[in-house]
């Protein structure tokens, strides 16, 4: 189970949001990704594209009304459990604590907490809902993107390139490359495909898609890796929002093991909403002093917007360290103020895939240079965010108590 939950927070209390974030300070192991819903209706919706684990909603009154809400969570979110937060003060349903309890229990209620929010139960609840030892869970796959704030410093050559490596290692139809590069796709071309849809078609078909209409939406590689490529045109990228796009990957990590989405250079309501369902961001650049700085202003800027640091990974591409003038290794991490994860050396031979559309980690050498980074990479990838399915259970109920763009492309 990943240790970044997601959990969706519903009710209009202006105060319930910051007893959460007062109390995620103070957790062990697991560090939540928030979302918050004013309504009932809202928090079905946000379900249906998001797929949190779990759902904290207010308990006020018959605990007989919830039911509804949560039969509904249920059926556009197989999993996730549903919590009630409560005041014992607030009830008002004419009867003591622990009669409300067992009657929110029966409208599919899976646990409690008790308000004003306090972090050892919050604690507590993670590892109940999350750690079930005698639950089999389906676990859902990993989304890792690639991002930057400058066009042109190999940020889709790393992600062509991550996602044919990670196929060749599982079996086919388990990685998806996503091209929400809306303007400027290349992953297609790169890969030497043509494919007759694209993100903007599973955009216009949100209303009915699942998981069946998406992988008819793809398009399959030799390799084994499916692809769903960015739009042709601008205006078919106008179909594309973030409730789309937020949809489209919710649906693809529960039936992909990996899922690499190839981003475009802006810091924007879309690329926050692919973040905010990333398990992984690697963020590339190259050491120029324009990309070096673009780069310094980037990380700290997703730190601040909520996204955390051991989730984040720098890789330096096209590394010119060896050539008049170039910045070096320890230049570029004292500008950064952390550490470069991967150094990816410039390979000749690397053009040449580009222009055929033959990948290179297919057809070069992957035990040096390239090829032997990206390796490192994936197997980084694999050691750290290993996925392994079970068969789906239905969860047993359990008893007691945006931010404006940064730079664009160049």
């Amino acid at each position: 189970m990943s240790t970044t939950p997601h959990i969706l927070i519903v009710g209009n209390d202006s105060s319930l949001q910051s007893e959460f974030e007062a109390a995620l300070g103070s957790l062990r192991k697991w560090t939540p990704v928030l979302h918050h819903a004013r309504s009932h209706r809202q928090a079905v919706e946000v379900a249906r594209s998001r797929h949190p684990e779990i759902i904290c909603t207010q308990l006020e009154g018959d605990p007989r009304a919830i039911k509804p809400f949560a039969e509904e969570i249920q059926a556009v979110s197989p999993g996730t459990s549903v919590v009630a937060l409560y005041r014992p003060e607030n009830l008002g349903f004419g009867e003591n604590e622990h009669t409300v309890i067992i009657e929110a229990m029966r409208s599919q209620v899976q646990d409690f907490l008790r308000r004003p929010l306090a972090a050892p139960e919050l604690q507590q609840l993670l590892d109940r809902l999350l750690r079930r030892p005698t639950e089999v869970r389906r676990e859902l796959g990993r989304i890792l993107s690639f991002v930057s704030n400058k066009g042109g410093v190999g940020k889709s050559t790393m992600s062509v390139s991550t996602a044919v490596e990670l196929a060749r290692r599982v079996e086919p139809g388990r990685v998806l490359l996503v091209d929400v590069s809306l303007h400027l796709g290349s992953c297609a071309p790169m890969l030497d495909l043509a494919p007759t849809t694209s993100l903007a078609s599973a955009a216009r078909e949100k209303s009915r898609l699942d998981e069946t209409l998406l992988r008819k939406l793809v398009a399959r590689h030799e390799c084994g890796l499916d692809v769903l490529s960015a739009p042709i045109d601008a205006v078919e990228a106008a179909d594309i929002d973030d409730e789309a796009l937020t949809r489209v990957l919710a649906l693809a990590r529960r039936s992909y093991d990996y899922v690499i989405v190839d981003t475009f250079p802006m810091l924007d309501g879309m690329i926050m909403a692919i973040l905010d369902l990333s398990d992984r961001a690697y963020v590339i650049a190259q050491n120029t002093v324009p990309n070096v700085l673009g780069c310094a202003r980037l990380l700290p800027v997703l730190l601040h917007l909520g996204y955390p640091r051991e989730r984040t990974r720098v890789v330096l591409n096209n590394n010119f360290e060896s050539a008049p003038g170039g910045l070096t290794l320890s230049d570029v991490e004292a500008r950064l103020e952390r550490e470069v994860d991967f150094v990816v050396p410039y390979q000749k031979r690397l053009i040449t895939a580009l222009n055929t559309g033959r990948p290179y980690m297919l057809h070069g050498n992957r035990w040096w240079g390239f090829g032997r980074t990206v390796k490192k990479l994936v197997d980084d990838i694999q050691d750290t965010l290993p996925v392994s399915r079970g068969a789906e259970a239905p969860v047993a109920r359990m008893e007691g108590d945006p931010a404006a763009a940064l730079a664009g492309a160049e």
